[in-house]
């Protein structure tokens, strides 16, 4: 009995096939990457651009077994966009455009306090002192979007057309 339970378990490992999956890769409107092992899951609209990711052995690595021999693994370190620039050049620019956000966004602020402070003017200082700090809010306003715009749209755009890894310029 536990010879035939052996033989049925061997013959069924002997007979099952190895089951790969097919991935695939595809790039949204925002230039964002996406990989998917189910085609269905690829949004209609993309569905034409979706390409199948060819697997690469020689670059996976398990236990304590090398890459390949004789050869260092590659890292994102190595990667370079295609102008020479890497990860630092990516990660300081989008961190200046963070820390101007974060400048605005304190003058902002300090903008609003001024408009609810209820300390007593004179009514003509306080009309033109008020209407000077909304002028002063509408601009910082505005800087705020452009500099949203270039943190959130146009570098994430640039680094895409440049082949920079996208995790370089988000948080």
């Amino acid at each position: 009995m536990q010879r035939a339970v052996v033989s049925a378990v061997c013959l069924v490992l002997f007979f099952s096939s190895v089951a790969w999956a097919d991935f695939y890769r595809y790039v949204d409107r925002d230039g964002k990457e996406f990989f998917t092992n189910d085609l269905k899951q690829v949004p209609q609209e993309y569905r034409g651009s979706a390409t199948p990711v060819k697997t690469d052995d020689s670059r996976v690595s398990a236990g304590n077994n090398p890459v390949s021999p004789g050869k260092a693994p590659i890292t994102v370190k190595d990667h370079k966009d295609k102008y020479g620039r890497g990860e630092g050049f990516w990660r300081g620019k989008a961190d200046k455009l963070r820390a101007k956000l974060g400048e605005q966004q304190d003058e902002y602020d300090l903008v609003m306090r001024q408009l609810d402070d209820p300390a007593p003017k004179t009514l003509s200082v306080k009309k033109k002192s008020r209407s000077s700090l909304l002028k002063k809010k509408m601009k910082i306003e505005k800087d705020i979007a452009k500099t949203k715009r270039k943190l959130e749209k146009d570098l994430p755009e640039e680094a895409r057309k440049a082949d920079a890894y996208p995790g370089w310029v988000r948080d």
